[in-house]
């Protein structure tokens, strides 16, 4: 057995060892099985842990971003100036500030509610996203890598994408470190 299945080849070869295990298969080869299996179980198992710290993290935040614009900070509405029998035009218009809710505008609308910026830091947000952001340029130095390929290694174009392939992978790494923002 390859030490390089991945975890659906190796679901699938114990599957498979269990179709045909017999009262004659070796205790060994059933030990090493499980024993990979179980390895296995716990790296994911580990992995799961770490994915629901961080969505627990990501739901926290999101609360606190939510709870920020239960109540907006004030309200504004639209008037018209109106016009005068010098001027028969609408002089201009201005917005008014109003403390509540329930203010109409020139036109009929409701006000509109203001909300103040919210200062609620979101540090799991923040690495999550710059995760997104630098997968996206690892795909870039990926693909740019495959084309590298073919061209002949001294080539102009070779070189240039090389140095594009080197660039991208460091720009990756700056974004996994929040820096490029």
């Amino acid at each position: 057995m390859s030490d390089s299945l991945n975890n659906k080849e190796l679901i699938a070869v114990g599957h498979e060892f269990a179709r045909t295990m017999g009262s004659d298969t070796p205790i060994i080869d059933m030990a090493k099985i499980v024993t990979r299996l179980a390895e296995r179980l716990d790296c994911t198992t580990a992995a799961l842990g770490g994915t629901q710290a961080q969505r627990d993290q990501l739901a926290a935040e999101n609360a606190a971003l939510k709870a920020a614009f239960d109540k907006p900070q004030a309200y504004l509405s639209w008037h018209a100036i109106p016009p005068t029998w010098e001027d028969p035009l609408p002089c201009g218009e201005y917005l008014d500030v109003h403390d509540e809710a329930g203010h109409k505008n020139s036109d009929g609308t409701d006000c509109w509610p203001v909300f103040a910026k919210p200062e609620t830091e979101t540090p799991a947000t923040d690495v999550f996203l710059a995760e997104v952001r630098a997968q996206g340029v690892d795909d870039f130095a990926a693909d740019t890598g495959r084309l590298y390929q073919t061209f002949s290694p001294s080539s102009a174009q070779a070189k240039a994408l090389k140095s594009m392939v080197y660039r991208a992978t460091a720009f990756a790494a700056q974004l996994r470190q929040g820096g490029a923002e």
